[in-house]
């Protein structure tokens, strides 16, 4: 992957990572406001009404470090894949997709079909690149 796609995954990588973060704060009374807000845009409509509930705060806190450690995972996997190719870009992207499939079934089926709605956003902002570079099958790793 090069030029504008390398820079499009890393700038992906780190809203990932600061989309963590935004949810670590959900575990800490006055830091919590970004993930009321989230919390409240899936439960649309937004009025306030956040769907947040105190015992969320443990729950969203913990969703949002394995989200700083998964960012920090696919910053690895992207450099591995800049060196091995194909076959790393394949495994990430299955990854990828299987994570979209059954959070967003468990988002539809938990009557929160926003949240599958801004998953597909995610997703889409990950493929794009993978898509439009060609790296998924790329016979060599793709150099700069």
């Amino acid at each position: 992957m090069t030029g504008v796609w390398k820079i499009w995954m890393r700038v992906w990588c780190w809203a990932t990572l600061a989309l963590g973060a935004l949810f670590v704060g959900a575990a800490i009374p006055g830091a919590d406001a970004g993930a009321l807000l989230f919390y409240d845009a899936i439960y649309w409509p937004l009025d306030g009404e956040s769907g947040f509930a105190e015992p969320t705060r443990f729950t969203a806190g913990v969703l949002g470090a394995i989200m700083i450690g998964w960012a920090m995972c696919i910053f690895t996997a992207v450099d591995a894949a800049e060196r091995l190719g194909a076959p790393v870009w394949r495994g990430l992207t299955a990854a990828m997709l299987t994570w979209y499939v059954i959070d967003g079934a468990v988002s539809i089926s938990s009557g929160v079909p926003m949240n599958a709605a801004s998953n597909t956003v995610f997703m889409a902002t990950y493929l794009i690149p993978v898509l439009a570079s060609g790296v998924l099958g790329a016979a060599r790793p793709q150099t700069a």
